[in-house]
């Protein structure tokens, strides 16, 4: 009787032979059969063989980390999803060298029914929350003679994960027909909205609404649109981090400054001669920045009002000066990032506490928004809609085919949302 003690069993590996294990079968062996379809010059064997090694910890974490590196983008793709969620020091660090923003994709939209809208993220990265404007209006007379009515605005939650609609309201801006909304923005923690627009007697108004109350919480107006021939209609707004102080820039070049629990105006800042383009307020409330049609960029301590110093661009084109249309402050308070559009369209990357200039920057399309995520380890550029490592200043990716106008990074900075023309896009790794 023939000795077969030495023949392979049913379910045994086998090492060296002619033919690869079919694709869809199981890999036997443990980890060395898992190494061994790894170390295949077919991409959908060492596909196949991360999901077994993702299993065997540090020797097979080590493998799966180079797959971050494999000539396949499918394979880098399937790497990046293993690894992502391990806290293990070397598998995070890992994760951080590798860039999953060249796979971002569109992963769902949601249509808005008008032309104008903010978006955020909630600081607890599960939910998407809008504000929807300047749609359909109407207008009541009463018995005294008054009039009530308004322009709809919509305030909308959405799972950020899956995109279903946790919450609609219906509100209205103003108290006529023509109070028209404009300019939208939320404070930090997604609780506060500001709408800046203007009413029928010819003044502006600012409403500050509650997004977790659904309530308006504060009325600014009065404030006349003309005013020794300049136009004071809003042109750029901010809100602090906590959603307490308000800045609002107007076309006469002047920034006002708003306490929000007293509705009382703390004091305006002049020194801009022209249409105030851009105001961004830092984390801690304590630096405004501001951008003008002067072609300047202003720096104030927002404490005191005073004007702590100006940068002027350097020429972009036969010594012109840079006109800027955007700004941001990094969370940490140390950095500036302007955009401008006069030829060729760059983004200027400044230290915030010397006013020195750090690096430039040639993105592709707009620069006319700019949002940091909230690590400020990257920055988003609209128009273009283009991502940006700023510690190296390197080029990430470009989402093509996004002209946005509002922009929202969750806070792990892996889901980015956008706005533009009624649709709002989801983005991140399929």
């Amino acid at each position: 009787m023939p000795d077969n003690t030495k023949q392979p069993g049913e379910y045994d590996a086998v090492l060296g032979g002619k033919n690869p294990p079919p694709v869809d079968g199981v890999v036997l062996g443990g980890l060395s059969g898992a190494k061994q379809r790894f170390a295949s010059s077919d991409e959908n064997y060492r596909f196949l063989a991360l999901s077994q090694l993702i299993n065997y910890r540090q020797e097979g974490w080590d493998l799966v980390i180079q797959a971050l590196k494999d000539p396949s983008q499918r394979v880098q793709l399937a790497a990046y999803k293993l690894l992502r969620d391990i806290s293990e020091l070397k598998v995070k660090q890992a994760i951080l060298e590798f860039n999953p923003y060249r796979f971002f994709e569109c992963v769902y939209t949601i249509e808005l029914n008008r032309n104008d809208a903010a978006i955020a993220i909630h600081p607890d990265g599960k939910t998407l929350v809008c504000c929807d404007a300047g749609g359909s209006s109407f207008e009541e007379p009463q018995r005294d003679g008054s009039i009530v009515g308004g322009t709809y605005i919509d305030f909308k939650k959405w799972d950020l994960k899956t995109g279903k609609n946790l919450r609609t309201i219906n509100k209205m801006f103003g108290t006529r027909v023509n109070d028209y909304p404009k300019h939208l923005t939320f404070s930090a923690d997604a609780q506060t909205l500001a709408i800046g627009g203007s009413q029928h007697d010819k003044t502006i108004r600012t409403e500050i609404w509650n997004f977790n109350t659904e309530q308006l919480s504060h009325v600014i107006s009065g404030q006349p649109l003309w005013e020794s021939r300049k136009r004071n209609i809003i042109t750029a707004i901010a809100l602090t981090s906590d959603g307490k102080i308000l800045a609002s820039g107007n076309e006469a070049g002047n920034i006002l400054v708003w306490d929000l629990e007293t509705k009382q105006n703390i004091y305006t800042l002049k020194g801009h001669l022209k249409t105030i383009t851009s105001v961004a307020i830092n984390v801690d409330a304590k630096i405004l920045a501001s951008a003008s049609l002067d072609k300047t960029i202003k720096i104030w301590d927002l404490r005191t009002g005073s004007e702590i110093y100006t940068l002027i661009p350097h020429p972009c084109i036969d010594g012109v000066p840079c006109t800027t249309y955007s700004l941001a402050i990094s969370p940490n308070g140390q950095t500036l990032i302007s955009g401008h559009e006069t030829l060729p369209k760059n983004i200027r990357i400044w230290d915030l506490r010397t006013g020195k200039e750090i690096h430039t920057l040639f993105p592709y399309g707009s620069t006319g928004l700019l949002t940091f995520s909230s690590d400020g380890k990257i920055f988003v550029n609209g128009g273009g809609f283009n991502i940006w490592n700023l510690q190296t200043q390197e080029f990430l990716a470009e989402l093509r085919k996004c002209h946005a106008t509002s922009i929202a990074i969750s806070p792990d900075a892996q889901t980015i949302v956008t706005y533009t023309r009624k649709l709002i896009q989801v983005w991140r790794v399929p």
